[in-house]
């Protein structure tokens, strides 16, 4: 059984969709501190003038983890709503901004992690994804860094972890192995896809301009970029 494990993200990219597509289980680590100028709170759509993030305003502090850290304002969604409106209006499938994903940014949240999930869960429902998802607030865990991956691995009963390569620095093989998990690393690469603001194909965008911009063909596109 493998278990996938990230933080929430405001309209995450395509390789977070990935990594959830590859698990039976996915959790959101929403009970870790905020990660300041990260992309829990903003991610880049493309635009005429090229890539620009839309950031969610927040109430960050030291001793906050991310499902409890506040929204600071009600002003981002319009701004947001109408800034995807305009940059996507020539989108082959520009109608997938809908009404649902328009309710949810206007939504009052209770913190950042909840605007986050229900976002993300909006995406994994349009590009196929069936795994189950839990959040890890949810769990009976403890621990820091590997030994919190670990406990969260056991608590679902996982044999296998499949990780992003940014945490390689801290994870041992070796340490997974003596608890009877195999650890795995992703592998992606985004591949081009047509971009209705670039003749130029511009990677490491939110999974929403591979959305609006290739609609039923989203999740071929997603997966064409697996490794191994």
């Amino acid at each position: 059984m493998i278990v996938a494990i990230h933080q929430p993200q405001y309209l995450p990219w395509i390789p977070y969709c990935d990594k959830a597509d590859q698990c039976d289980v996915f959790v959101y680590l929403d009970n870790v501190q905020f990660q300041k100028n990260g992309v829990q709170n903003r991610n880049q759509i493309l635009t005429a003038q090229g890539p620009r993030y839309l950031t969610v305003p927040v109430r960050a502090s030291l001793d906050l983890t991310i499902r409890e850290t506040p929204i600071a304002d009600r002003v981002w969604p319009r701004k947001h709503i109408r800034t995807i409106e305009q940059e996507y209006r020539r989108a082959p499938f520009a109608a997938g901004f809908d009404a649902t994903l328009r309710a949810l940014l206007e939504q009052e949240w209770p913190s950042l992690a909840a605007l986050n999930i229900a976002v993300t869960e909006w995406m994994f429902e349009r590009l196929g994804l069936r795994c189950r998802r839990v959040c890890a607030s949810e769990l009976a865990i403890a621990g820091a860094k590997e030994d919190l991956v670990i406990a969260i691995c056991q608590a679902l009963g996982a044999t296998e972890y499949l990780s992003g390569g940014g945490a390689r620095s801290y994870q041992t093989a070796e340490n997974f192995a003596a608890h009877g998990l195999q650890l795995r690393y992703q592998d992606y690469q985004n591949q081009p896809y047509p971009q209705c603001t670039s003749a130029e194909f511009v990677p490491d965008l939110s999974a929403l301009d591979l959305l609006l911009n290739t609609g039923p063909q989203a999740r071929e596109f997603m997966l064409a970029g697996r490794r191994g």
